[in-house]
């Protein structure tokens, strides 16, 4: 029988799972429905506003402030890094749904494990596995796949979305850049301290992108938008990190990794459901390649961990 903690920790991490998986439908909607109601660089800046108005009161008695300070002289650098990485990701993502489909932006960036992978290598942290390889090949296997199909929805039928599938497979390359490089950080800080302060330094390197894409900035939004902005910045960005946190309260993490195939396709279906999306035997077959790919990977991981506790 599961006992009651393995449950809270399996809600929480389906919570937050499941809220993840809903910014690229509700993204996509927005886009569809709104697009000449609003500017996109701007509302992005709101939702990231409205994220650390969220998570403050989580942080601020948190006692990594007084640790940070300490150490802000020697980690200010990582930081800045990791709040650029972090700041390009979700633009890059929440800018190619106005291009892409929901479910082809969600497929492009979970590759991210691919490439994590890639990116370690090539810093020495690991190598290639017999298991790794063959899911790094197939994971490639299926981002040309999915390249290479067609897609559609209520807002755009059989036209080409190269260009949001590109924007997609960025944020991709780059969480995978953010998640091998903030290791040591990750390790150091509380989990939603680091996602506010990160947030915050966000607010800063997003002026001169304004600035450069002449954003206007208004916040005369319909209510659409406006529902659309607060929950965005409330829920995916703020909420679903405080329950992912908890949830490794009571789940290791390997076992919460797994989730990653539940967001994929539940994105996927909220795609299909909501917004009609068509998918393709070519873009069904990318995804099976996509996420078979990434668990030989997460298999490889597991057989890696194991063998080092034998030994």
């Amino acid at each position: 029988m599961m006992d009651s903690r393995r449950i809270k920790g399996l809600i929480c991490g389906l919570a937050a799972t499941l809220m993840w998986a809903s910014v690229y439908p509700a993204s996509r909607y927005l886009f569809g429905k709104e697009a000449d109601n609003f500017d996109e660089w701007f509302v992005a800046y709101v939702r990231v506003v409205i994220a650390v108005l969220f998570l403050l009161p989580f942080t601020l008695r948190s006692g990594d402030w007084g640790k940070l300070k300490s150490s802000w002289k020697m980690e200010w650098k990582m930081f800045l890094l990791l709040a650029l990485a972090a700041t390009a990701e979700d633009l890059l993502l929440f800018i190619s749904l106005k291009y892409t489909t929901a479910a082809r932006s969600s497929v492009m960036a979970n590759t991210s494990p691919v490439f994590t992978l890639i990116f370690s290598v090539l810093l020495a942290k690991e190598v290639f596995s017999r298991w790794k390889l063959a899911g790094v090949l197939l994971g490639f296997a299926g981002i040309v796949i999915a390249f290479i199909s067609r897609g559609g929805d209520i807002f755009a039928a059989g036209i080409s979305t190269f260009g949001g599938d590109m924007l997609a497979l960025s944020s991709g390359v780059v969480w995978s850049i953010f998640t091998v490089a903030g290791d040591r950080i990750a390790e150091k800080y509380d989990g939603m301290f680091c996602v506010a302060v990160l947030r915050i330094l966000g607010l800063f390197l997003m002026i001169p992108i304004l600035l450069v894409f002449d954003s206007r900035i208004s916040f005369d939004f319909p209510l659409l938008v406006w529902i659309g902005i607060i929950y965005l910045g409330c829920c995916p960005s703020g909420l679903a990190v405080g329950l992912w946190r908890h949830a490794l309260k009571y789940l290791p993490p390997g076992e919460l990794g797994a989730f990653g195939y539940i967001s994929a396709l539940s994105a996927i279906t909220f795609s299909v459901v909501f917004l009609k999306e068509k998918i393709t035997w070519g873009f069904a077959a990318a995804v099976v390649c996509i996420l078979t790919g990434v668990g030989l990977m997460l298999k490889g991981e597991k057989k890696e961990s194991r063998e080092k506790t034998d030994a």
